[in-house]
C-alpha cells in the first residue's frame, strides 16, 4: 500500500507495512512506525463528501504531519489501527444517542456511528484531575490486555480537549442496581449473576489483573440474553507484571503506563477486595438492599456479617457470601476455588 505525505511545496511517497507492533510508513530517505498500545502519537482521520477517509493528521511531540491516500486504504488503515492507536476527533465519527449514566468522573452514554448507525456505548471522562487521566490509561490497557464475552470490546479511545472517550461495542441492558430498584430477579437469574461473575473474577487473576471497583453500577445485565458484562477497570491493578509480558509479545506493553497502574507484589491483598466485592454484591442481589459496599466494610464488617445470616434464609448461600466476604481469613488461599465451591452446593440456589 502507498501513501504520500505533504511536505511544504512538495509529496513524499511512502510504504505502507502493517506490522504486528504496529504501521509502518517508509521510503528510501525516511522511516516511521506507529507503535501499537500506546497514548502517543495522536491521529485526526479526515474524510471526503462520501465519509470515505482519504487521509490523517498525525500530531507527534506537537508536530503534525498529514499522510494521503485512496479511500479504501484509509477505511482498511482505520480498522486496523482502532483499539490500538489513539485517535482524536470523535465527533466526526459518532454522536451522542442516549445517557446511561452520570459518574463523578463524566458519564456513560450510548453514541450512534455517523457512518454506519452502528450503537456502541462510551464512557468520557473529564480532564483535569490525575486521577481521571490515570482511569482513562487503566481501562484502555486493561480492555487491550483482556477478551472475555463478560468484559467490553475496546472499539476506539480519543483524546480531546476537555475529555477522554473510551469506545466499547454496545453494552447491552441496565446497571444492576438500577434494575434491582425496578425489577425482581428470581432465584435462577441471581444464581447464573452470581456464577458468571465468579467466573469473571477468575479470568481476571488469571490474566495478572485485579478489577478493585466491582460493584452493582458496574455490573450491567441484559435480561432477554441472561448475560452480565462487567465495566468500569479504571481501578484496575496489576497483580503480576509477568502475565503481561507472557500474554503480549511486544516490547511496547511494557512501558512506564503500564507500570503506572500500582503493580503489587502481594496477590492475596488484590484477590481479597475483588471476592469481597462479589460478596456484598451477592448480598445486594438476595436481599434487594443497595449498599455502598467499601465504605460498609469499612464501618463495620460484623454488622454486615450479621445482616447475612439474619436476612438471608439460606444456610449455603449465607455460608458462601461469608466465605467471599472473609477471604483473607481463610486458610488455604490459593487452593481454594470458588468457582468449583458454588457448582459443588446442589441445594444452593434453590431458596433464599
Amino acid at each position: 500500500m502507498i501513501c504520500y505525505k505533504s511536505k511544504f511545496f512538495s509529496i513524499e511517497k511512502y510504504n505502507i507495512f502493517m506490522l504486528k507492533e504496529g504501521i509502518q510508513f517508509s521510503n528510501d530517505q525516511h522511516s516511521l512506525i506507529i507503535q501499537f498500545y500506546s497514548f502517543e502519537p495522536k491521529i485526526k482521520w479526515i474524510k471526503n463528501n462520501n465519509s470515505d477517509i482519504i487521509s490523517f493528521e498525525l500530531l507527534l511531540d506537537k508536530n503534525k504531519s498529514i499522510y494521503k491516500f485512496t479511500p479504501h486504504i484509509g477505511n482498511l488503515l482505520k480498522e486496523f489501527m482502532n483499539g490500538k492507536v489513539c485517535f482524536q476527533g470523535i465527533n466526526n465519527h459518532y454522536k451522542i444517542s442516549q445517557y446511561v449514566q452520570k459518574r463523578n468522573y463524566g458519564s456513560i452514554v450510548r453514541m450512534r456511528s455517523i457512518q454506519n448507525e452502528e450503537l456502541v456505548t462510551c464512557k468520557i471522562i473529564k480532564q483535569g484531575k490525575e486521577e481521571f487521566e490515570q482511569a482513562f490509561r487503566n481501562e484502555v490497557i486493561a480492555l487491550q490486555l483482556l477478551n472475555h464475552k463478560n468484559i467490553p470490546k475496546l472499539k476506539e479511545y480519543y483524546i480531546e480537549s476537555q475529555h477522554n472517550y473510551i469506545i466499547y461495542e454496545l453494552v447491552e441492558g441496565a446497571s444492576l442496581d438500577n434494575y434491582i430498584k425496578k425489577n425482581i430477579l428470581n432465584k435462577d437469574q441471581i444464581y447464573k449473576i452470581m456464577k458468571e461473575l465468579l467466573s469473571i473474577v477468575e479470568y481476571l487473576h488469571q490474566e495478572g489483573l485485579s478489577h478493585q471497583n466491582i460493584k452493582l453500577e458496574n455490573i450491567f445485565y441484559c435480561s432477554m440474553l441472561e448475560h452480565i458484562t462487567l465495566i468500569d477497570y479504571g481501578q484496575s491493578k496489576l497483580t503480576n507484571i509477568m502475565n503481561l509480558k507472557h500474554s503480549k509479545s511486544i516490547n511496547t506493553l511494557i512501558n512506564e503506563d503500564y507500570i503506572k497502574m500500582n503493580t503489587f507484589t502481594e496477590r492475596e491483598f488484590l484477590i481479597e477486595q475483588d471476592y469481597k466485592d462479589c460478596g456484598i454484591v451477592f448480598f445486594q442481589l438476595i436481599t434487594r438492599k443497595i449498599l455502598n459496599s467499601q465504605e460498609q466494610l469499612k464501618q463495620n464488617e460484623n454488622r454486615i456479617i450479621r445482616q447475612i445470616v439474619d436476612e438471608i434464609h439460606n444456610q449455603k448461600a449465607s455460608k458462601f457470601i461469608m466465605k467471599l466476604i472473609k477471604y483473607n481469613n481463610l486458610q488455604t488461599l490459593e487452593n481454594f476455588n470458588f468457582i468449583q465451591n458454588f457448582e459443588d452446593e446442589p441445594h444452593f440456589h434453590m431458596r433464599f
